[in-house]
């Protein structure tokens, strides 16, 4: 089994992500972050999620088991940051014509 520090560098190198943008888009401090890749501190349950959401990977894959990193490695996490206001709006307006023509249910 891999170790978490390992498979946090792997995922931040495939999402080409730093980890100061890791922190901001987790909310894990960048500190912590930074001690978690150095192997020092292990993290707790829910910075392993909250770094797994922000990965788009798999908490379980994130902690060393041996399950699938996501169900597309390839697949950048979604990033509205870099969506402008007009273009946040049309997506948000899209996603609910999708929900409404599935009655509500995702």
């Amino acid at each position: 089994m891999d170790k978490i520090s390992d498979r946090l560098a792997q995922a931040l190198t495939v999402r080409d992500m730093t980890a100061a943008e890791l922190a901001r888009k987790s909310g894990v401090d960048k500190g912590s972050i930074s001690n978690y890749l150095k192997g020092k501190f292990m993290p707790k349950q829910t910075a392993i999620g909250s770094m797994a959401r922000a990965l788009n990977v798999s908490p379980s894959w994130l902690m060393g088991y041996d399950v699938e990193m996501s169900k597309d490695a390839n697949t950048p996490a979604l990033d509205l940051d870099k969506l402008s206001e007009d273009n946040k709006a049309r997506l948000m307006a899209y996603y609910q014509a999708l929900l409404d023509t599935q009655g509500g249910n995702v």
